[in-house]
């Protein structure tokens, strides 16, 4: 009776095996287009979940807090998704010189381009996403200057966490003017 039954069971899954690997899988209309552009679209790296974003935000925090120095004063500061890039002019104005400190946080070690604008004049920088230390840019005072970060696209996790600072003349570290370089 046991030798019957472990027949039958060997017989109906050697059918099945026969008739699936002879059947196509074709997808129903309009699935073939949905599953190419979903896997077209879908992100390679992202956070699992808030908590990762959140520590992300807490990265990017230190970072910025790493580049800190006495004398400055707080002007501006913001948080912009990579998805969304950075665009935002600031109006300059005053006698002390600025620094623009950039963190960029992401799931994948990618670098963003940071250009820095004023006028007719502009410099392109590499802000790598990840480190330690924000980058620091100097920007003299002296009139309005544009802050870009292209964007990533819509499927792009990360963020670009900035602060605009006001510092004494005298403790502007490096190229005193990062927007016109100073290599030469």
């Amino acid at each position: 009776m046991y030798a019957r039954r472990v027949l039958a069971l060997t017989l109906v899954v050697s059918v099945m095996a026969l008739t699936g690997a002879c059947t196509e899988d074709r997808p129903r209309n309009g699935e073939a287009e949905a599953r190419r552009t979903a896997s077209a679209a879908a992100p390679t790296h992202s956070w699992d979940g808030k908590e990762e974003e959140e520590d992300a935000i807490r990265r990017a925090t230190r970072a910025l807090g790493a580049v800190r120095t006495e004398g400055v004063s707080r002007v501006d500061e913001g948080l912009e998704s990579l998805a969304r890039g950075l665009d935002r002019t600031f109006t300059g104005e005053g006698d002390h010189p600025y620094t623009f400190d950039v963190a960029c946080q992401a799931p994948d070690r990618r670098s963003v381009t940071l250009t820095l604008a004023r006028g007719d004049t502009a410099n392109e920088w590499e802000v790598t996403c990840g480190d330690r230390e924000a980058d620091r840019f100097n920007i003299p005072a002296g009139g309005r200057f544009t802050a870009r970060i292209t964007k990533s696209g819509p499927h792009s996790d990360g963020f670009v966490m900035w602060r605009l600072n006001t510092v004494a003349p005298q403790d502007v570290d490096g190229c005193k003017d990062d927007i016109t370089g100073c290599e030469k």
